[in-house]
């Protein structure tokens, strides 16, 4: 029995001894293979890395190249901006110079009827005091109204609400001098005359101005007021 147990016990002691023995071989060898491994896989590392950083270089040279075509982008955008504002300028330029063109004709029309009526008038009047040795009649007076406190003369278009001296007389050199004038002539027109005129004219509104000239030239004194009163400027 003692011989059983030490045999067996020597047995139990070799197993062990091989096993360490085994483990201390392959411990070695499976490190030795890993750095193995690595050593081999540095060369593909630094030429990932090299490849890496070339082509890090080419999205930088693209990175400059595009940088400097978006300043240029920048730089022609600012120049076509300017362009553009000088070629507004013209044009509203070109707009004022058409609306004074137009008064000016219509000026010169204006003059020229009223040559011939006075032409006219004057052979007439020659004629009658040829014929029956009277004196020509003396021209009109001129008309005035008293309107919400304030005298007006006939016509001017200063009573409507919003319009002043300076918008007065853009409309007078446009060809609208009298009430009826302004009653017939659209809003379009009317916002024309005043944007042509520079930007402190833009800001006015001249929605209303024709319906209260039409009250003005009908002579509904009452109802213009009341109208005037619910307007901030001329403005519904």
């Amino acid at each position: 029995m003692t011989c059983y147990i030490l045999l067996h016990a020597a047995s139990s002691n070799c197993t062990m001894e091989l096993l360490i023995g085994l483990l201390m071989t392959l411990i070695p060898a499976l490190l030795g293979w890993l750095m193995a491994q690595s050593y081999y896989k540095v060369p593909d590392l630094r030429a990932n890395n090299a490849k890496l950083g070339e082509e890090n270089t080419a999205l930088g040279a693209k990175v400059s190249s595009l940088t400097s075509d978006n300043t240029d982008l920048r730089v022609k955008i600012t120049q076509m901006e300017a362009e553009m504002g000088h070629k507004d300028e013209l044009i509203a330029k070109q707009r004022n110079d058409v609306i004074i063109a137009e008064s000016e004709r219509n000026i010169l029309k204006i003059k020229l009827e009223e040559c011939m009526a006075g032409a006219g008038a004057a052979a007439a009047g020659a004629v009658g005091i040829a014929s029956a040795g009277a004196t020509p009649a003396p021209p009109p007076e001129p008309r005035f109204i008293t309107f919400a406190g304030t005298k007006y003369r006939w016509d001017d278009l200063k009573i409507v609400e919003g319009i002043g001296p300076k918008i007065a007389e853009l409309f007078n050199n446009a060809g609208i001098h009298t009430w009826k004038e302004l009653s017939e002539t659209a809003v379009d027109r009317l916002k024309e005359i005043l944007d042509a005129a520079g930007p402190n004219y833009q800001i006015h509104d001249p929605s209303t101005w024709p319906q209260q000239a039409k009250l003005a030239h009908e002579e509904q004194w009452e109802a213009l007021k009341t109208y005037q009163d619910e307007l901030n400027a001329g403005r519904a």
